[in-house]
C-alpha cells in the first residue's frame, strides 16, 4: 500500500478510544506522585542517617573529651592533696629544726602561713574533686539525667570557688569559673546545650588558668619542704644520730652484704658522702616535681582545648 497525503494527515487519522485516554491520563498523576514521595524519602533518609552519624561523632568526642578531663581531675586531686602533704611535713620540719637549732618553739608567723596554705591546698582538692564530678556527667550532655547530674556538679563547683582565696604570696584567683559555673546552672535549667557544652569549656579554661598562675607557688611550697628537710638531715648527719646502712646498699647488696657500722664510728669521708646523697636527692626531688607541674597544666590545657573542641560542634 502506498500513503499519500501529508504526514500529518496520517497521525491525525489515528483515533484512541475516549475511555481508555482518560484512563491513561489518570494513572500518570498518580506515578508521578509516587516517584516524587520516594525521592523525598530516600533524601529524608539521608538526611537521618547523616544526622545520626554526626551526633554519634560529636557523642563519642564529648565522650572522649569527658574522658580526658575525668582523668585530668582526678590527677589535678592528687596533686594537690600531695602538695597538702608537703605542707604539712614543712611544719613538721620547722618545728624539728627550731628545736635542733635554736631550742625554741617555731615561729608563729610561719606557723600561720603555713596552715593557711594548706586549708587553701584542700580547698582545691575539693574544686578538683567537683571538676572530676562535672566531667562525669558531660559525656551525656543531652540526656535528662545528665543534665540534672551536671547542673548539680556545677552549683558544687560555684560553691567551691567562691570559697577559694589566692595562697599566701600567690596571684588572684580569676573568677571566670565562678562565673561560668552559675551560667551553666542556667543553660541546664533552660536546656541550651551548646551553652551549656561552652560553658564547661570556660570552667575548665579558668580552672587551667588558675593553675599556670599558681605554679610558682607550688613550686615553691615543694622546693621549701626540700630544702627544710636537707638542714634537718644534716644536723642529725652532723649529731652522729643518722644510720648509714641504706647509703652503704648500692655499693653491697650486689653481693649480699651488709653494712657494719659501730656507735660513733662515723669518719668524715662517710659524713661527706651522706651529705652529697641528701643534697642530690633534694635536687632531684625538686626537678621532678617541676616536671609533673608542667606537665599537668599541660595536660590541663589539653583538657581544655578538647572540650572547645565539641563546644563548637555541639548543635
Amino acid at each position: 500500500m502506498t500513503l499519500t497525503g501529508p504526514i500529518v494527515a496520517t497521525r491525525l487519522s489515528i483515533q484512541v478510544p475516549q475511555g481508555l485516554s482518560r484512563a491513561r491520563r489518570g494513572t500518570r498523576a498518580p506515578l508521578l506522585a509516587r516517584s516524587l514521595s520516594a525521592k523525598h524519602v530516600r533524601v529524608a533518609v539521608f538526611l537521618l542517617v547523616f544526622g545520626l552519624l554526626t551526633a554519634c561523632k560529636t557523642s563519642q568526642e564529648a565522650t572522649n573529651a569527658a574522658t580526658q578531663l575525668t582523668n585530668t581531675s582526678q590527677q589535678l586531686s592528687a596533686y594537690y592533696t600531695d602538695l597538702s602533704n608537703q605542707v604539712a611535713d614543712t611544719i613538721t620540719l620547722n618545728e624539728m629544726h627550731s628545736q635542733l637549732m635554736f631550742q625554741t618553739a617555731m615561729d608563729s608567723s610561719v606557723r600561720t602561713e603555713l596552715d593557711t596554705t594548706q586549708k587553701e591546698l584542700a580547698k582545691r582538692v575539693a574544686l578538683a574533686k567537683s571538676l572530676a564530678k562535672l566531667a562525669t556527667a558531660y559525656a551525656g550532655l543531652a540526656n535528662s539525667k545528665a543534665a540534672t547530674d551536671i547542673s548539680t556538679a556545677a552549683a558544687g563547683l560555684a560553691t567551691e570557688c567562691k570559697s577559694i582565696a589566692p595562697l599566701p604570696g600567690g596571684n588572684a584567683i580569676p573568677d571566670v569559673v565562678s562565673q561560668a559555673s552559675q551560667s551553666l546552672v542556667e543553660y541546664i535549667r533552660q536546656k541550651k546545650l551548646r551553652k551549656s557544652s561552652e560553658s564547661i569549656s570556660q570552667i575548665v579554661s579558668g580552672m587551667q588558668s588558675m593553675f599556670a598562675s599558681e605554679m610558682p607557688a607550688y613550686k615553691s611550697l615543694n622546693r621549701r619542704r626540700v630544702e627544710i628537710a636537707q638542714r634537718v638531715a644534716n644536723e642529725f648527719l652532723q649529731k652522729d644520730v643518722v644510720e648509714l646502712s641504706p647509703a652503704l646498699a648500692p655499693a653491697l647488696k650486689p653481693f649480699n652484704l651488709a653494712a657494719k657500722l659501730q656507735p660513733n664510728q662515723m669518719t668524715a669521708e662517710m659524713r661527706a658522702m651522706a651529705k652529697v646523697d641528701i643534697q642530690r636527692t633534694g635536687e632531684t626531688q625538686i626537678d621532678e616535681f617541676a616536671e609533673k607541674t608542667s606537665s599537668l597544666s599541660a595536660a590541663l590545657k589539653a583538657a581544655s582545648d578538647q572540650v572547645k573542641l565539641v563546644a563548637k560542634k555541639k548543635h
